[in-house]
């Protein structure tokens, strides 16, 4: 079971080559809920948690609290790695025409790497990651796959004017936003601008799922009378959560450090970076507000450093003018247009007895990809 676990040293090689000892640890650190995923899996199902204390004792890079919950909890950390792995799926779909298009992230090694610049694409990726452990944790509570998070299984009645119904069911958010609370977070050791970017994105992530809980109801009652109605707290479909994230990551804000580095000052926070015409320190960023350090790149060639993959040989649409669109998907190269032609049998008809004739159809289709 060990020999799953790539050795720290292996992750720490496979990292760019401009990244820094501790970038290469954060990388880690982000790898570690799949890498424990898979191992744990098996003790999980078998009632045996002495898998997931050699599995926790054997990962380097772990902060204490990290392998503490790592040991008390098997069953949470396969969650988080179902969280990830659904987080990374959601964020390829969602940008799927996009310049940088989650390309890699998630793929073999590199499952839940992190973006070595402090990008919009950046902050996209926590959120999102963040959100899908939430989720996933707060899935799991539900359906009572977790020991230690326990429902509360009172039913408190409700009356007003013109309905009445009762609490019932399982479906808080509460148990998952703690948990990804407590273990994403606690690999943000530096107290540094990355850190608190991070930090900043995560509760973004948390938030969106929380405050997308919905309540939903089911009537009792004679003839479906609805005198009585059972409600509970439903968490939203995924999907739905990307999708907020998506369109907060259009409206991300550019943020700086207050006081700057240089001042030592014992707390820092960020605050939205003002132009150079607009002078004096800019507000603090609201909790569903998205945050990054830096411009993006273009995204449009390859660069390791920036974890560009670029858009060469991506297919494009041709009359759009959105971010698929080829104009703005190629940057200008150009595209080159495939046509195919193909032939199929259609309109069969059944002749009795016995024989089926068919027409032939014959269909064209461009494909556009970008040079």
């Amino acid at each position: 079971m060990l020999e799953c676990l790539p050795r720290a040293s292996t992750v720490v090689r496979a990292s760019s080559s401009g990244q820094s000892v501790g970038e290469s640890t954060r990388v880690f650190f982000v790898l570690l809920p799949l890498f424990v995923l898979l191992c744990v899996r098996g003790s999980v199902s078998g009632g045996v948690s002495l898998g997931a204390h050699l599995v926790c004792a054997r990962v380097a890079g772990l902060t204490d609290k990290q392998r503490a919950m790592c040991r008390s909890s098997p069953a949470a950390i396969a969650a988080v790695g179902d969280g990830l792995r659904m987080a990374y799926a959601e964020c390829r779909e969602q940008l799927s025409g996009y310049r940088w298009n989650c390309s890699g992230v998630g793929d073999g090694n590199d499952f839940g790497h992190v973006m070595p610049l402090a990008t919009r694409e950046a902050a996209f990726t926590y959120a999102i990651t963040s959100a899908g452990v939430t989720h996933a944790l707060s899935t799991a509570c539900a359906r009572g796959d977790l020991p230690a998070c326990h429902c509360n299984s009172n039913r408190r009645r409700m009356t007003g004017p013109s309905e009445q119904f009762q609490w019932g069911g399982c479906g808080e958010a509460a148990y998952g936003m703690r948990f990804a609370r407590r273990f994403l977070d606690s690999r943000e050791l530096e107290a540094d601008a990355r850190s608190l970017m991070n930090l900043h994105n995560n509760r973004v992530g948390r938030k969106i799922v929380k405050d997308l809980v919905r309540r939903e109801c089911k009537c009792h009652g004679v003839s479906g009378s609805c005198a009585l109605r059972t409600c509970w707290r439903a968490l939203p479909p995924f999907r739905t959560v990307a999708a907020a994230l998506r369109d907060r990551y259009h409206r991300a804000k550019l943020v700086t450090v207050h006081p700057p580095p240089a001042t030592h000052a014992p707390h820092s926070h960020l605050v939205i970076r003002r132009s150079r015409h607009n002078a004096g320190i800019g507000r603090q960023p609201r909790k569903s507000e998205l945050v990054y350090l830096e411009p993006s790149p273009s995204y449009c060639e390859p660069d390791p450093v920036s974890g560009s993959l670029g858009t060469h040989g991506r297919h494009c649409n041709r009359t759009s003018r959105g971010e698929n669109g080829c104009e703005t998907l190629c940057c200008g190269r150009g595209y080159n247009t495939i046509r195919t032609v193909e032939e199929t049998k259609c309109r069969c008809q059944f002749h009795w007895c016995c024989r089926v004739t068919c027409d032939k159809c014959i269909s064209r289709t461009e494909t556009h990809v970008c040079k």
